[in-house]
């Protein structure tokens, strides 16, 4: 289930708060400082200082097991894990991560988002307005239509009516995200959105958050596994491997054939086509 993280909070500072991150420059967006996540004896994610900038779009990849999805699941204060021993400091815009996150400001689409509401699609994603609503108010025909904008823009209005278990794998997913964006958070994160997606829809929806960042000022943290399009529309990389930070910076700063060879532990290749590299 989509997780909104709303909680109840004084008006006074809930608006401070507003103020604070929409008033944000271009700067630092998240902190992390001497993260240590562990099972049992296993480290599972180890980073004595990683800094994410704002107003980008920033993919972080590796290979299976390299952190990634640990490393958002530690921003959001998830863990899938029954026994993880957590240590070290998180803050988004200096703020302590937990204020944040209760005040609804991110908003998080998981690998395996689950459906089980009875809900129509309309419906599922006028969701994704209730963090802005009081429990006693209901979405309003502003909401409904920029609901239905964005179903037509993932190609979903034409099931508005329909019920969300009967759909595919893949617009369950394109559903997943357009709830996301109705939250309409400056701060989106989103583990492997591309799954299930075939490759017109997978194009189609980073090109729609490449062009988020750059009108719309969001921040958006992004697991990718394909590094064409890690390469082709972020706007830095963050490249983990056994739970720890290998490099960052832009994608030609850091996925170079070297690099990535040695971190995926296979001979990773670079083609030039029209449209920009290829990695196969």
């Amino acid at each position: 289930m989509f997780h909104s993280f709303f909680t109840a909070t004084s008006k006074t500072s809930l608006a401070n708060q507003d103020s604070r991150i929409n008033s944000s420059n271009a700067g630092e967006l998240l902190s992390m400082q001497d993260i240590h996540i562990s099972h049992g004896h296993k480290t599972l994610l180890k980073i004595d200082k990683l800094t994410v900038p704002s107003q980008k779009l920033v993919a972080f990849i590796g290979p299976n097991g390299a952190g990634k999805s640990t490393l958002l699941h530690t921003v959001l204060g998830q863990h899938t894990g029954t026994a993880l021993k957590t240590d070290g400091q998180i803050t988004i815009y200096g703020q302590p991560i937990n204020e944040v996150m209760n005040n609804g400001h991110i908003a998080w689409v998981g690998q395996h988002e689950r459906f089980e509401l009875p809900l129509t699609v309309l419906d599922y994603v006028l969701l994704g307005v209730s963090p802005n609503l009081a429990w006693y108010q209901r979405p309003n025909s502003h909401h409904v239509e920029r609901a239905q904008n964005l179903l037509h823009d993932f190609e979903l209005l034409s099931l508005a009516s329909t019920r969300v278990q009967t759909l595919s794998g893949g617009e369950k997913q394109r559903l997943a995200i357009v709830r996301a964006l109705m939250q309409d958070t400056k701060i989106m994160m989103f583990d492997e959105p591309t799954n299930h997606l075939d490759i017109r829809h997978q194009r189609f929806l980073l090109h729609y958050l490449h062009n988020l960042v750059r009108q719309h000022r969001k921040s958006i943290l992004v697991v990718l596994h394909d590094l064409t399009h890690a390469h082709r529309y972020t706007d830095e990389v963050v490249l983990l491997s056994g739970g720890q930070v290998v490099a960052q910076g832009t994608p030609s700063e850091v996925m170079t054939r070297p690099q990535l060879s040695d971190v995926y532990d296979v001979d990773i290749k670079m083609h030039q086509t029209e449209d920009g590299l290829v990695f196969v």
